[in-house]
């Protein structure tokens, strides 16, 4: 189940736009997050979309944790490895 969800703008290296948005999602009482980018067919870029499941226990946490990667522009091909060191 979908909670809240953030977006934000980030760059490439060449001064494209990229639309991210990340969600926080609630199952059996643990949170995860979901981050993709936008209009991006993530079977066709299957590194577009990431997803973290049961990462916290509490609420207050994994929101925390969510707009700490909205401000940062995590992308979902780092969420992985990121989401550890914040």
């Amino acid at each position: 189940m979908e909670l809240v969800s953030l977006h934000t703008l980030a760059h490439t290296e060449e001064g494209r736009p990229l639309w991210l948005t990340y969600k926080l999602l609630c199952h059996q009482g643990r949170y995860g997050i979901l981050c993709y980018l936008e209009g991006v067919d993530p079977v066709r870029h299957p590194h577009s979309t990431a997803a973290i499941e049961d990462l916290c226990s509490s609420r207050r946490e994994a929101e925390r944790l969510l707009r700490r990667l909205a401000q940062r522009a995590v992308t979902p091909q780092h969420l992985p490895d990121l989401i550890w060191e914040m």
